[in-house]
């Protein structure tokens, strides 16, 4: 009886000590371009999805934009990969432990600067 009642408990608390746990630097660099079916692939579709809700929201307010790519490109990870890569070859003091969503913006930022 007492193991039914610590299992759900034990897998409530994995899940939800990995779903608040945030991909960095060096996970990207290891997985990014070796499984493009992982969590990790996921997670940057989701981060890149993300920035593209709150780019087109501040627009709707007419405030200005985090990055500006032109109109007719989808971005998405086949074109954020290089950005990133990129990103890191001339950023190479950064930590591995730095949240890679944030360098995701950066290098949006760096590649798509308004004007």
């Amino acid at each position: 009886m007492r193991v039914s009642k610590f299992a759900p408990a034990l897998l409530t608390a994995f899940f939800t000590l990995n779903a608040s746990a945030e991909m960095t630097a060096a996970q990207y660099k290891k997985w990014a371009h070796v499984d493009n079916n992982s969590v990790y692939s996921a997670y940057i579709t989701g981060t890149i999805n993300a920035l593209g809700w709150a780019n087109g929201d501040l627009l709707s307010r007419k405030q200005a934009p985090l990055f500006c790519p032109p109109q007719n490109l989808a971005i998405g990870n086949q074109n954020v990969y290089p950005l990133l890569d990129e990103f890191f070859t001339n950023h190479p003091g950064i930590s591995d432990d730095f949240p890679i969503g944030i360098l995701i913006l950066r290098a949006l930022q760096g590649a798509f600067p308004c004007k």
